[in-house]
């Protein structure tokens, strides 16, 4: 129970990465905000899944590209569930940007989800830690933001921004006892590339990925970046401060 009594807010917590560091920060003793984007629905699936297994949990909803709906979210989970311990910054969309067929309403949704969600988020429960001098932060980045891919521009662009702005904060809050870190995790298997994984090309697109990954498993189960998360939030580690911890299968190290 590494995470007893503590609050854990988790924008981007109903689906993927987020649902399974949720249900692993409820499993180490955490009260969780399980936060959606717009559908209380799939929150409310991952609330129950946490409640049937004996944790505890909420349902929220905020779209993170707005910052009203961020700071209402924020002070909500506070009022529910207590000031605010844990934030984890998970909310993300993964879509190609190729030019000349990318309009500037999936740029703008690109940027203003992974970057502006993730700055307004910790914008939001800072004071709170501050005050108490005591935090955690953790952003979800992904590997993309350290090794590019064309047909991703922007999402390996926001994700170099996630990267830098864990680190350029983790200085400003460390003399305030708030620790900042980040996720960098490779291909994962989540709803976001089921359509990838189990497609009618599932098997070439299988075999090309593999081709280009050390470790040669394509894709990382969420449960494994979730046990991250929790090293991260936990008190084993008090010296990280600005660290970007990679589970790409090798992908970064080189093919």
């Amino acid at each position: 129970m590494k995470l007893r009594d503590r609050v854990a807010l988790i924008f981007g917590g109903s689906s993927g990465i987020g649902r399974a560091i949720a249900v692993r920060f409820a499993r180490e003793g955490a009260s969780v905000a399980v936060v959606a984007s717009r559908d209380l629905a799939r929150a409310d699936r991952v609330t129950k899944e946490i409640r049937d297994a004996g944790g505890s949990a909420q349902s929220f909803v905020a779209d993170v590209r707005n910052v009203s709906e961020i700071q209402r979210c924020a002070a909500d989970v506070a009022r529910t569930l207590g000031p605010i311990d844990i934030l984890v910054n998970s909310a993300g969309i993964y879509v190609p940007t190729h030019l000349n067929e990318t309009s500037e309403e999936v740029f703008d949704q690109m940027v203003d989800t992974h970057l502006k969600g993730t700055f307004f988020a910790i914008d939001a429960v800072v004071p709170s830690m501050k005050a108490r001098r005591s935090g955690r932060i953790i952003n979800v980045a992904s590997v993309a933001g350290l090794r590019a891919s064309g047909p991703y521009s922007l999402y390996s662009a926001v994700k170099a921004g996630v990267i830098m702005l864990t680190r350029a904060l983790a200085t400003e809050l460390a003399p305030h006892g708030v620790h900042v870190n980040a996720l960098a995790p490779g291909n994962t298997a989540t709803p976001l590339n089921e359509a990838e994984r189990c497609g009618p090309n599932a098997a070439s697109v299988m075999a090309a990925k593999a081709a280009v990954t050390p470790s040669v498993r394509v894709y990382t189960p969420p449960e494994e970046i979730a046990a991250a998360a929790v090293f991260l939030a936990s008190d084993e580690v008090r010296a990280m401060y600005g660290t970007t911890l990679l589970l790409d299968e090798g992908l970064s190290a080189g093919a």
